[in-house]
């Protein structure tokens, strides 16, 4: 029996989120596709994104809207334990900076995760 994780695959680079202007390297971000595969047969598969030149790799937020005085916002975005977790498995598999910091910068917020 054997889990293994595959990454790096690009499934879109030519968008730029909000919380990517934060980063001094704010091209498009890469949109990554992180694999898990159970015995070579895949099981699950989430997004990432290599940002700031892909000095890290964080995971992909949920936004989270609010309506204020009839215009509908983004609040917040939100990263399950889960994903924050798997992404910063996947970014310390290689070297690169601190994920944490990076993190903290892009202003995710933590959620539980809904299972």
């Amino acid at each position: 029996m054997a889990l293994t994780i595959a990454w790096g695959i690009t499934a879109s680079n030519v968008m730029t989120p909000e919380w990517n202007s934060v980063f001094a390297d704010s091209r498009p971000v890469d949109y990554q596709l992180g694999d898990i595969f159970w015995n070579g047969v895949l099981v699950d598969r989430h997004y990432l994104t290599a940002v700031d030149g892909g000095r890290v790799i964080l995971p992909l937020p949920k936004p989270i809207h609010e309506k204020r005085n009839g215009k509908t916002t983004v609040a917040r975005f939100e990263v399950t334990r889960f994903h924050r977790a798997f992404a910063r498995l996947v970014h310390n598999a290689e070297p690169g900076e601190d994920f944490d910091r990076y993190y903290a910068d892009a202003g995710f917020v933590t959620v539980d995760n809904p299972f």
